[in-house]
């Protein structure tokens, strides 16, 4: 018996097409992702962390225009904080200000953007992880199904075919037997591979997506974020009551004022000019109309 003629075995056969289906299978979704998750790695490194604000629309509509972001990034958009500035900095792009506001993310990138969010969810991930089972399994159904042929086909009626149905019985389950030998080993050969195909094509690549959104996004935790707006308004408080008392010795300075700058130096300038008025009637017609008034 070759190597040949036990391959192209019809059980064995079966199982090695069925073998070679699940490797083009998880080869071709492996590569999908791979595709998807190296061009948002790529966009996301041409980022500079400085010009996030600037570039946070760009970057918003890049990552919903993606399938494999765009839920993803809807969630995490909501743990954002974004500076107050951040409106005013975008609109004067270029300010020659030194004032980069920056937008800070309230929870780990990790919990947004992960295995199951960039890969498992956009393949058949069970399908795949059942693949070897359903390889281990085929070895036990052609291997009992072999054996049942093989002892249909044993005709012990006539003795000089008794030799003759021994000899083939014993080559049928020597197949059935090579049937599970096959499908254990291409189970454990489609586990390794899909290993490496894994890891090469797609836990790398959704690592550096998280690698570079940390950079991209500084972490503030929510308690720490509390605390910080605490502290803001009890400074805000403070700096209330501050204005608040000094604000009727700062009014009555601000009357005094107008009313030694302003109000005086009229009133003289008026009775200035009313003697002066009077003084020019008296001489011209001996009267003393401004004195009647007064």
């Amino acid at each position: 018996m070759t190597i040949l003629s036990i391959i192209l075995e019809p059980a064995i056969l079966i199982i090695t097409v069925i073998f070679l289906f699940f490797i083009m299978t998880v080869l071709k979704n492996y590569r999908k992702v791979e595709l998807n998750l190296c061009s948002i790695y790529e966009f996301l490194k041409s980022l500079d962390k400085k010009e996030l604000s600037y570039r946070y629309q760009e970057l918003d509509k890049f990552m919903i225009s993606n399938a494999f972001t765009a839920t993803a990034w809807e969630d995490f958009k909501k743990a954002l904080i974004f500076p107050e500035k951040l409106y005013v900095a975008s609109q004067n792009v270029n300010s020659t200000d030194n004032y980069r506001p920056e937008i800070y993310l309230t929870i780990d990138a990790s919990y947004f953007f992960n295995e199951e969010t960039l890969v498992y969810s956009k393949i058949n991930h069970k399908f795949i992880q059942t693949m070897p089972t359903l390889l281990t399994g085929l070895g036990p159904f052609f291997t009992f199904l072999k054996m049942a042929f093989a002892f249909a086909e044993v005709n012990f009626s006539i003795e000089s075919n008794v030799g003759t149905s021994l000899n083939a019985l014993i080559a049928n389950i020597q197949i059935a037997a090579l049937c599970s030998v096959f499908a254990v080993g291409f189970s454990l050969l489609f586990m390794f591979i899909e290993k490496i195909l894994y890891n090469k094509m797609c836990k790398k690549y959704y690592l550096l997506i998280q690698q570079e959104l940390i950079r991209l996004f500084d972490v503030v935790t929510s308690e720490k974020f509390l605390i910080d707006l605490v502290k803001e308004s009890k400074l805000q408080n403070l700096t209330n009551q501050k204005l608040l008392k000094s604000l009727p010795d700062d009014f009555a300075k601000a009357i005094v004022k107008g009313i030694n700058e302003t109000t005086i130096p009229y009133l003289e300038n008026i009775l200035y000019s009313l003697n002066r008025l009077n003084e020019q009637n008296s001489k011209s017609s001996n009267g003393d109309i401004i004195d009647k008034l007064f």
